[in-house]
Formats: C-alpha cells, sequence, structure tokens
C-alpha cells in the first residue's frame, strides 16, 4: 500500500468535509496532489508528461506506462465512486463512537453488508504502522467483553462473548 500523509489542514466538520469533497473531480485532484506534489512523475522512467485516459489513468507519453492514482491503494479495483471512499474514510476517522459495517451500509446505501464489512476492514488495515515500536514508559491497560446479553455466567469465562484488550501508551 502507498502510504499518504495529510499535509494541508484537515476539515473541521462534515460540512467543510463535503464542500472540500463535493464530487470525484475534487477528490481525485486531491490524490493527484498527494502523490504528486511536484507534479506527475511516470513511475517506471521519471519522465514528467502524462495523457490523461477516460479511465481516469496518467499514460507517460515518454514510455506509455499506465499510472493510476488508486493502484496499492484501498481504492485500487474499487467499482464504486470514489466520493464513497472518502465519505468512508471521513466517517471512519472521525466518528467518535466508531462506524460499523451496518451504519456504513445505510450511510453509503449499499445493498450488501459483505461490502461495507470488507471496506471497514480495509480502513483498519490501514491503520496498523508497520514496524511499529513496542509500548514502553506509562501503559495503561483495560479490557471488556462484546457480544449479546445472555443467561448464565457473566464477565470472564461467560459463553458467546469475546474479549477485547486495549493498550495505550501515555
Amino acid at each position: 500500500m502507498t502510504d499518504f500523509t495529510i499535509t494541508e489542514d484537515f476539515p473541521k466538520s462534515e460540512i467543510e468535509f463535503g464542500v472540500r469533497f463535493a464530487n470525484a473531480s475534487a477528490c481525485y485532484d486531491y490524490l493527484f496532489k498527494q502523490k504528486w506534489p511536484n507534479g506527475f512523475v511516470c513511475s517506471r522512467c521519471g519522465h514528467d508528461q502524462y495523457w490523461f485516459s477516460s479511465r481516469k489513468l496518467y499514460i507517460c507519453t515518454q514510455c506509455q506506462f499506465q499510472n493510476s492514482l488508486t493502484a496499492g491503494t484501498i481504492m485500487d479495483s474499487s467499482k464504486k465512486p470514489i466520493t464513497y471512499w472518502f465519505k468512508a474514510m471521513w466517517w471512519f476517522t472521525t466518528r467518535k463512537s466508531g462506524v460499523n459495517a451496518v451504519n456504513l451500509k445505510e450511510l453509503l446505501g449499499f445493498g450488501s453488508y459483505g461490502t461495507a464489512w470488507t471496506w471497514l476492514q480495509k480502513l483498519r488495515r490501514c491503520t496498523i504502522r508497520d514496524k511499529r515500536e513496542k509500548l514502553s514508559g506509562r501503559v495503561e491497560v483495560d479490557e471488556f467483553f462484546i457480544g449479546a446479553a445472555r443467561s448464565g455466567k457473566r464477565g470472564r469465562g461467560a459463553e458467546g462473548k469475546t474479549i477485547v484488550a486495549v493498550a495505550v501508551e501515555r
């Protein structure tokens, strides 16, 4: 996956986000600036001239290599509009209580729960830093159980519950 870093002001509200990324063109312009901040550079030969295809590919005029803005990202080969991806990323990163697959399915109007679940798995994988260091210094740890209420034993060891452990470095 390609690493993208936010290099400008993050939208402060959903309204600001909606204005800034109102259409696919605005989303692609943002990705272009992230991938090539100093202008197009072919990833194969380094040439800086291109022509833009109807399939949203930047084709190098020297070697004819097809450069895509979404190749190597979680949006690669997606059939859904790029604006859906941007909205999903916005909700994933800004909702205080998070977003689950049912919410995402409803928010984006997906016909399939599976699509929403797959998208969230891709987004969650993006939050894991490769070569991350072990936690050090003051570390706080907590655990909790998730699952539907059932009769029987409560808390640790209850049937049908999943334990979730969380640790944070202060």
